[in-house]
């Protein structure tokens, strides 16, 4: 453990090459640029640099996101210049090596979109050191997706991605095995804010697109959610449910789907926080739908907000198999009993899947076995580690916090 003293604000942690660097920003009054700044953090030693600064745009301040290629040797760096009315947005993508030094840097102005001020640009670089960025805009009051392809030999390619005929609700992403870009989500109907289907789709950094596929939930899928009736009355679609995660697998790519509703109590002025579910499908390495599976979880928050709601998700590799774990929250209205062993404030569940759809549910027994305070397990942190999961527990009132590891 060390202590980290940084300049400026914070902006995020990561893991680079074999140190833990704490990215910061500051502005610099004297040369009037904002500034990022990385305190490299080892073993032996702390070490502060200047990554890159950015001059003002008249007398307003850009801002920089960060991302790390998951072999931590490639560092993408995102400035995002000030907003201008009537302005085309510009950035600015920088890509360092692992010692931080910059190995190619260019301007860009979006030729095609204006600046906003509320910008969302998810920058991603893979283990060539070939950088993406996820862009979602607004237009008229709908959202437009964008995929920027920055390649190794500094040229950046701009596509508009979109479905066949539905509006796009969520996306989310991750890099295959050859540092392609995946994207998958669930879509709309142009009329309603229900979820009617998902999709798939792949980029090259190119810009080029691989393959693109929508499904259509099943019929079966929707009626674990839902009944005919309703089906009847308000359409084919399902309500709250969101992409939550996207999962790469030895064989299949897994998308996993999760209900949140917040239900307005007039009498308390509390809202309930509900979590009915999750629908996790599976697709093979074309995009191919495989198969899907609808869990019911039914986790009811009547007092901390959701805090407890949610859920952990455990990726085994090796066996194709998805691990989920989730804790039975609606603890206040139910008796504590000794299913889960003592000092066990709210029991979890743990769901297996294997890749042909099946799967186990069982309590998880007796994992805070020594502890001398009543504790529940986080879904808020964890991170995988090749084959170990390192995951938080807290007390109740959250005064408390306990770290443990899952195999």
């Amino acid at each position: 453990t060390q202590l980290v003293d940084f300049m400026g604000k914070f902006l995020d942690v990561l893991k680079v090459d074999e140190s833990v660097v704490v990215f910061s920003t500051l502005f610099n009054s004297v040369s009037t640029k904002n500034e990022l700044h990385a305190k490299i953090v080892n073993s032996n030693n702390q070490k502060e640099i200047l990554v890159l600064d950015q001059a003002l745009v008249g007398r307003l301040h850009s801002q920089f996101k960060v991302s790390v290629s998951p072999d931590f040797n490639h560092v993408f760096i995102l400035t995002e210049k000030p907003h201008k009315k009537g302005k085309k947005e510009a950035v600015v993508f920088t890509v360092l090596n692992k010692e931080l030094n910059i190995e190619r840097s260019v301007n860009y102005l979006m030729n095609s979109i204006y600046s906003q001020k509320r910008r969302i640009n998810v920058p991603v670089i893979n283990n060539r050191g070939e950088a993406y960025i996820l862009k979602r805009y607004r237009e008229q009051n709908k959202s437009k997706y964008y995929i920027l392809g920055y390649n190794a030999s500094g040229n950046i390619n701009f596509k508009e991605f979109k479905l066949s005929y539905k509006p796009i609700q969520d996306v989310q992403y991750l890099l295959d095995d050859k540092g392609n870009l995946i994207i998958g989500g669930t879509y709309s109907s142009p009329n309603s804010v229900r979820s009617e289907g998902t999709y798939i789709v792949k980029f090259n950094v190119e810009g080029n697109l691989i393959f693109r596929k929508e499904y259509g939930f099943r019929h079966e899928t929707m009626l674990a959610f839902t009944s005919e009736k309703s089906l009847k009355k308000e359409g084919l679609g399902l309500s709250s449910f969101r992409t939550n995660r996207l999962i790469q697998q030895k064989e299949n790519i897994v998308l996993i789907l999760e209900h949140r509703a917040s239900i307005a109590n007039s009498k308390t002025g509390i809202n309930i926080e509900k979590r009915e579910g999750l629908i996790v499908y599976s697709y093979d390495m074309n995009g191919d739908f495989v198969w899907d599976r609808s869990l019911k979880i039914n986790q009811t928050d009547v007092s901390e907000r959701g805090y407890w709601n949610s859920f952990i998700c455990f990726n085994d590799t090796a066996n194709n198999k998805i691990s989920i774990i989730y804790n039975e929250v609606g603890y206040f209205d139910k008796k504590a009993d000794n299913e889960f062993g003592e000092h066990t404030a709210v029991g979890a569940r743990s769901i297996v899947l294997d890749n042909q759809g099946g799967y186990k549910k069982q309590p998880i027994k007796n994992c805070f076995e020594g502890a001398s305070i009543d504790l529940v397990l986080s879904p808020k942190v964890n991170l995988q580690i090749g084959s170990k999961m390192l995951m938080l527990a807290e007390s109740l009132d959250k005064s408390v916090y306990v770290l443990g590891v899952v195999k």
